[in-house]
Order: C-alpha cells, then sequence, then structure tokens
C-alpha cells in the first residue's frame, strides 16, 4: 500500500505544471524508485520455501505444469518423460518424471499428480507443506471431504490430498480439471 502512495505522490508531483522532461529527472522519482527497489529486493530475500503468504483463489498450476498445457509445452516445461504409458482403453497417456506425473488426454493436460507421500508441493509458482495449518491457510477448510482426502475446488480446477486411510498421511495430491472428471 506504501508503495502505491509513493507512486502516486511521484507521479502527481511530476504533472502538477512542471516540466515532464524535467520531472523524469527530479529527486523525488528517484527516491520512489530506490524505495520500490530496496522493498522489492528486501521481500524477495525474506522469502521462504513455504511461501504462500495469502490463501489461493483459483489453481492456476502444480509442480510448473498447468491444465491448459499441451503435450508440446509439458516436454518444454519439464524435459523428457522418464516413462510414458499409454491406456489404450481410455485413451489416457501418462508422463512420469521425477517430481510429478502429468496425465494428457487429447493431447491436453488432464491431471497432475505428485505422489510418493510428499511433504511438500509448488502450487501456482509457490511452495507450500502439506501440513494442516499451511494448508488452511492456502487452502482454507476442505469443499469435500472423501474417505480418502480432501477436495478444494476453485472453478473448473481443484486439488484432492489423498491420504493414508489408516493413519491420516498424506500420500499423493493430483490437480485436475473438474469438468473433464
Amino acid at each position: 500500500m506504501l508503495n502505491m502512495m509513493l507512486v502516486l505522490l511521484g507521479l502527481l508531483s511530476a504533472s502538477a505544471g512542471h516540466d515532464p522532461a524535467a520531472a523524469v529527472d527530479s529527486a523525488p522519482l528517484l527516491s520512489v524508485k530506490l524505495v520500490l527497489e530496496q522493498q522489492t529486493s528486501s521481500k524477495l530475500s525474506s522469502m521462504s520455501e513455504d511461501s504462500t503468504a495469502s490463501t489461493v483463489d483459483d489453481f492456476h498450476s502444480m509442480g510448473d505444469v498447468t491444465l491448459y498445457d499441451n503435450r508440446e509445452s509439458v516436454v518444454r516445461k519439464k524435459g523428457k518423460p522418464l516413462s510414458v504409458n499409454k491406456d489404450t482403453y481410455s485413451g489416457y497417456t501418462e508422463y512420469q518424471y521425477e517430481d510429478i506425473a502429468v496425465g494428457l488426454y487429447e493431447d491436453l493436460v488432464y491431471y497432475v499428480h505428485v505422489g510418493s507421500s510428499p511433504t511438500k508441493i509448488k502450487v501456482n509458482g509457490k511452495w507450500m507443506t502439506l501440513q494442516k495449518q499451511s494448508l488452511l491457510k492456502a487452502f482454507g477448510e476442505p469443499d469435500f471431504e472423501a474417505e480418502d482426502g480432501d477436495v478444494y475446488i476453485r472453478g473448473y480446477a481443484a486439488i484432492k490430498i489423498y491420504r493414508d486411510p489408516e493413519n491420516g498421511s498424506v500420500i499423493g495430491v493430483d490437480l485436475f480439471d473438474t469438468i473433464a472428471s
């Protein structure tokens, strides 16, 4: 908020009857620029791995793969998959990577899966731990509680956190398109 006020003040003082060319070289704008640069660099340096600052209002990506990616963009982002498994009955193809599995249908991403009992996930470019408090802070209460996990819905996308029914530990996480499921 302070940043916006400083920028607005700088812009208003530059246009209040002054020569625009002189205003560009003026000290107030230089001060605003320095303050903004200092604040930005201090915020970047203080970011931790669990950098979810507020609730997640929509689900764009998980593991840097989005639900609107196609086969080519997945390979461009993640590289050559370790394995490719095609289900001839359903028509789905799954690309296995070290950190995620990407399910494709008709050349478009249908789901992104993180398995092997993950402790953290990367949603919308931000890492978050899969601890209850972190999930509550980022996603709020689950929209649906299933026998095998919790579901969080944002528009046409959802994240399901699969839990072991015996001890409640996280055993996998899916980002998927609710329309296609």
